[in-house]
């Protein structure tokens, strides 16, 4: 009897894991909304990791925690709307390339940040406080498992 109830748990929780994964990629197909600006979250993941200094392509995707070629292509898009500036490495190695926030890039930034902080508040007043009290160690755990497949 165990062996049953054991493994409808573990179905139960694939089928939540899915439910889970689909929303995540059905918003994500959405943007980031908030705002006049629309951005991919590609964009938004790229703006936030470069919130705090300029960064190399390289550093941005290991930050944003996306592959070279996202960040290369939300980057070459942010640029033509003048939200961040490429600049040559002029004293060492002429080859690096840093890229970095304009003023306006930081109001959208500034901007998209509180919509998604106020939507994670939504989503965690939402929860039971048992939930609350759960949740975000549930969360990391899953996002560490999922990481290392």
């Amino acid at each position: 009897m165990e062996v049953h109830h054991e493994s409808q748990t573990h179905e139960r929780f694939g089928e939540t894991l899915e439910e889970l994964i689909r929303a995540v990629l059905k918003a994500s197909g959405r943007g980031v909304p908030g705002g006049a600006t629309e951005l991919t979250l590609s964009q938004y993941f790229v703006m936030d990791a470069m919130a705090d200094e300029a960064l190399t392509v390289s550093e941005v995707a290991r930050a944003a925690r996306v592959a070279v070629p996202t960040a290369t292509r939300a980057l070459r898009a942010l640029e033509l709307r003048g939200f961040v500036d490429r600049e040559r490495n002029e004293s060492e190695d002429r080859r690096l390339v840093t890229v970095a926030l304009t003023p306006s890039g930081r109001a959208v930034l500034d901007e998209k940040r509180a919509w998604v902080k106020a939507r994670q508040r939504e989503i965690f007043d939402g929860l039971s406080e048992a939930e609350q009290r759960t949740v975000t160690g549930a969360l990391a755990a899953i996002a560490h498992n999922i990481e290392g497949l």
